[in-house]
This record gives C-alpha cells, sequence and structure tokens, in this order.
C-alpha cells in the first residue's frame, strides 16, 4: 500500500469517526463500500451489532410476548391501572 492510498484510508477512518455518510466518505475518497462498510465496524463495534438485530424481532429472538404501550406520556393514562 502507497502513501497516497495510506492517506486515503486514514481519511476515510477519520471521516467515519465524525459521523459522515458512507456514501460521502466514497465519493470524498473513492475507496470501496464494502471496504468503508469494514472500516466502520472496526471502528464502530457497537454500529455492528446494530446491524445484526435490525431485522430482527421478538419470535426470531425467542423473548416471547412484548407489550406496547400506544399512549402518550401522560400519566393520567395510568391512573386507572
Amino acid at each position: 500500500m502507497n502513501n497516497t492510498t495510506k492517506a486515503k484510508y486514514e481519511l476515510a477512518r477519520k471521516m467515519i469517526k465524525g459521523k459522515i455518510d458512507i456514501d460521502e466518505v466514497y465519493l470524498m475518497t473513492g475507496i470501496d463500500k464494502a471496504e468503508l462498510e469494514k472500516l466502520k465496524e472496526e471502528i464502530d463495534p457497537a454500529a455492528k451489532e446494530a446491524k445484526m438485530f435490525q431485522d430482527l424481532d421478538n419470535t426470531d429472538l425467542n423473548i416471547g410476548e412484548i407489550i406496547f404501550d400506544n399512549n402518550e406520556t401522560d400519566d393520567s393514562y395510568d391512573e386507572n391501572y
């Protein structure tokens, strides 16, 4: 890897750390989007975990039924319970 390529990867790392979108990093550096996704996962392990769980629901996780509160955050709705 030559110095120019190293500089591109360093720039990409800094941009990803700065929460700049992958598409913008791709336009600025020319690094393949798959490589940028790998860099993002290396920099932010939480992004990898979020990507793993994004399409799962309670049946996939085998945690049983989940009850959702559709009421607003007003406590007056909870007076009868």
